[in-house]
């Protein structure tokens, strides 16, 4: 591997394990609007690593449904989110490791940064916060910061700028195909982290570049 400076990562399911809260958040959000039929653990496996809105906006196909949804789910998932979320065993180490060799870190999700509502605030923020992890990232990009989402290669470009990077300074660490090709399109490595996959068939398919089985295995990898 090229000399390596930054580690990009994806949040849910790579760094935390969020899947479980965001099903019920989703299953809750789909009560009463949705067809009761409606295979939510599949759609949200199948559709893992975009956001929320926009699986909403495909299963609703209309905006204003959409909207209702997603702070229907919004507010459930924010509930749930102190007593379900946690980090993956080996995460807190892995990104101790990684600072201590001087690589920079970021993280790059489809999750809300920092948005408000009636509840009030509520973004990935809010859980590195709990999990005294803030300080950990040099910086963080939500789905409401650049032009596009995932898979387009904007969130990406859009760290990389705030860091002052070139695509070839940084690796891309994810769980989902999405993570995968956001990597491609933006010409930085790809890692596939199987930990904590939701579909390990699609994001092996997707031809990272690398794929790393514990979060112990990415240190030695970007020294390499």
């Amino acid at each position: 591997m090229s000399k390596i400076s930054a580690v990009l990562f994806d949040y849910d399911d790579t760094l935390a394990a969020t899947y479980a809260p965001r099903v019920l958040a989703a299953e809750k959000a789909a009560e009463g609007i949705l067809s009761p039929d409606l295979d939510m653990d599949r759609i949200m496996r199948e559709w893992a690593g975009r956001p929320q809105m926009e699986i909403f906006r495909e299963l609703s196909k209309d905006e204003d449904l959409a909207k209702t949804l997603f702070e229907r789910y919004t507010t459930e998932y924010w509930r749930l989110s102190p007593t379900h979320v946690k980090l993956f065993p080996g995460v807190r180490d892995m990104l101790d490791a990684l600072r201590s060799q001087g690589f920079r870190l970021g993280i790059v999700t489809s999750k809300p940064r920092l948005l408000k509502n009636d509840d009030g605030p509520f973004g990935v923020e809010l859980e590195l916060q709990r999990m005294d992890l803030m300080s950990t990232f040099e910086v963080v990009v939500g789905w409401e910061d650049p032009e596009e989402p995932k898979p387009a290669p904007a969130p990406i470009l859009f760290a990389l700028d705030k860091m002052g990077l070139e695509p070839g300074d940084a690796v891309m660490v994810g769980d989902s195909h999405i993570d995968i090709t956001t990597a491609k399109r933006a010409g930085t490595t790809s890692v596939g982290a199987t930990w904590g996959t939701l579909a390990r068939d699609m994001l092996v398919e997707t031809g990272p570049d690398h794929l790393i089985d514990s979060p112990d295995q990415l240190l030695p990898l970007v020294q390499s």
